[in-house]
């Protein structure tokens, strides 16, 4: 759409005045796009306290870039996964799109503009002059060679490794604008005319067809968001350029023949109206749909839709009425307006700075480390084996030892653990590794394989326990037993009776091993949780309480049948009211919905010192 108008304006402004006018083109841009869109980031920014942490690592860079129209840049240097992120997204992740936009404002005028002095001297030489049909031609070559160009580059590079970067990068979503540039460039002779809605197909078999033809358009776009999933493979067969070819055939089509039926529907006032906001509603619709969550609101389904709907239009109709078109409409006498536009941009990234801190970097993804990184080597350094006297008896003086195995909320928990004088924590937790082994998972809507290496538990606890001697042994597991996975071939889940026996026998054997030097056992009840949310607002499978109730129910019928095991109830002290709980006594205990926050650790420990002591 935005290449289809663009170049038809800018093509009726050449046809009418014989040239270009860059500076007026981009001074309009500039006035149309830049207020919105400061008020926007400077709102997120002021209201970050909405967002969850992880999503606000980036947030100052993610400003500026978007202010600079080059946040698509920004987030294919960040490597961010679109497609398959296991940590919230940016609230300014949607500007990559309109960094796309503002790019080819810049580039396709002085393509034109290059087109037309090329022309226009190759006509002097010929003692002729240059025609408009001429440039016509010359942009529908340039925009037809150059959606080619791009749908075959996001073709031919597109792998698991590079998808993001192809759905990002501006050479690869070219296509989308330049095949409208091109629908332009040979349809659209007369934009007065196009303008006042009158038919531009003279012929009564065009004009049949200009009606049809957006059916099929809609058809293909309706399919495509029915179906489309964004794999690699889709991708590769060329995804993009199906979508960006029905969509130019409804807007060419409608265009052209403006007495269709799908143009009659379009041309329904409220949508018409929809249509006058919709760049507010583009802004504003991310991060609202992200800070109305379902847990803060406790709405799911088409009531949290709906809510998230009203808010957008709200927002967006203020943004209209009070900042875009008085801005718009403004004239002032003398003030350059490129210069005030510059100095706009560069008010709004220094406010930023000033408001949003410096990310704390990227939270822990529980998902899995990168390629590449073994889930071992994520352990906290525990002394070498050979380094480790013979057991013995244990030393009274020694600090009060306690080794710690679990998953990554014992990681958390290891990884800010404060000073604690008279106790000493032996860290053997393992992010992203089950007592299940050796099947694929789905976390957060994700299905991953887990690594080989976390099937090793056995051997490594058993070496581990025994070289420590320590005084208790505390296992924190749970969070990896609540997901879904695959056991004897099918997908299944705790509350399945036969995946329940075997959980519960890899349970029992961890008992065992961690317990076979007749040390006492701690193990800690699963908290609820709240890793994610799903687009309705409804919680993922691994959150729901009723499957942390029936891991915590197995756990206390395996440690009943264990004279040196006990239980510390972890979701009783982190969820007081029976319900995930974000802040305890005031202090925020979960940076993600699931792990601790180092605030929480220092809050926990001294609950947790006693506890395991009172145990021994």
């Amino acid at each position: 759409m935005s290449g289809f108008l663009i170049t038809s304006l800018l093509l009726d402004e050449l046809g009418r005045t014989g040239r270009i006018d860059l500076s007026g083109f981009w001074i309009r841009r500039a006035r149309r796009l830049l207020p919105a869109l400061v008020l926007m980031v400077l709102t997120v920014s002021a209201a970050r306290a909405l967002f969850p942490d992880q999503a606000l690592t980036g947030l100052r860079s993610d400003a500026i870039a978007a202010f600079l129209w080059t946040a698509n840049w920004r987030f294919v240097a960040q490597n961010t996964d679109y497609f398959t992120q296991g940590a919230p997204p940016s609230p300014l992740q949607h500007t990559w799109s309109l960094g796309v936009e503002e790019q080819y404002y810049v580039v396709w005028p002085l393509l034109l503009i290059g087109a037309t002095l090329l022309l226009a001297a190759r006509a002097r030489r010929r003692c002729r002059r240059a025609t408009v049909g001429g440039v016509r031609f010359a942009a529908f070559l340039i925009a037809s060679l150059g959606t080619m160009a791009s749908a075959t580059a996001a073709v031919a590079f597109t792998s698991a490794a590079t998808r993001d970067r192809i759905y990002f990068g501006t050479d690869t979503r070219a296509q989308a604008l330049l095949i409208g540039s091109a629908a332009a460039a040979l349809l659209v002779r007369d934009w007065p005319s196009l303008n006042r809605g009158w038919c531009l197909i003279r012929t009564r078999w065009g004009r049949r067809i200009a009606r049809l033809l957006p059916f099929v358009g809609l058809a293909g776009l309706a399919v495509t968001t029915h179906v489309a999933t964004g794999s690699v493979g889709e991708f590769r067969h060329g995804l993009l350029i199906v979508v960006a070819g029905a969509a130019v055939i409804v807007v060419a089509s409608v265009a052209m023949e403006q007495r269709g039926a799908v143009a009659r529907i379009l041309a329904w006032r409220p949508l018409v109206w929809l249509g006058t906001i919709s760049y507010g509603v583009y802004l504003w619709h991310w991060p609202i749909f992200l800070a109305l969550n379902g847990q803060r609101t406790g709405w799911s389904g088409p009531a949290l839709f709906a809510a998230r709907c009203a808010a957008t239009v709200v927002l967006a109709g203020a943004s209209w009425w009070l900042i875009e078109q008085p801005i718009r409409r403004w004239r002032p006498a003398r003030v350059p307006l490129l210069p005030l536009a510059a100095a706009t941009v560069a008010s709004a990234a220094a406010v930023t700075m000033l408001v949003v801190p410096v990310g704390a970097g990227p939270g822990l993804r529980e998902i899995g480390l990168p390629p590449g990184v073994s889930a071992v080597a994520a352990v906290s350094p525990s002394p070498p084996e050979a380094s480790q006297p013979a057991p013995g008896p244990r030393d009274p003086n020694r600090p009060f030892t306690v080794s710690v195995f679990g998953d990554s909320i014992g990681w958390t928990l290891m990884h800010y653990l404060p000073p604690t004088p008279g106790f000493r924590f032996i860290d053997h937790t393992v992010i992203g590794c089950s007592l299940v082994r050796g099947t694929p998972y789905r976390y957060i809507g994700q299905t991953l394989e887990q690594r080989a290496e976390c099937d090793g538990w056995p051997a490594r606890w058993s070496a581990q326990v025994n070289r420590d001697q320590p005084d208790v042994a505390l296992l924190i597991v749970g969070r990896w037993e609540t997901v879904d996975r695959v056991n004897e071939g099918r997908w299944t889940h705790i509350g399945d009776p036969t995946f329940d026996a075997y959980l519960n026998a890899e349970l029992q054997r961890a008992l065992s091993i961690v317990g076979s030097t007749g040390v006492r056992v701690m193990v800690t009840t699963v908290p609820y949780s709240r890793g994610g949310e799903k687009p309705d607002g409804r919680l993922y499978p691994e959150d729901q309480p009723e499957r942390v109730n029936k891991w915590n129910a197995m756990l206390h019928n395996a440690i009943s049948q264990h004279s040196n095991v006990g239980m510390i109830d972890l979701n009783k002290k982190l969820c007081p009211d029976g319900v995930y709980t974000a802040k305890v006594d005031g202090i925020k205990v979960r940076s993600d919905g699931v792990h601790l926050t180092q605030e929480g650790v220092k809050w926990l420990i001294p609950w947790l010192e006693d506890s395991v002591r009172v145990a021994s």
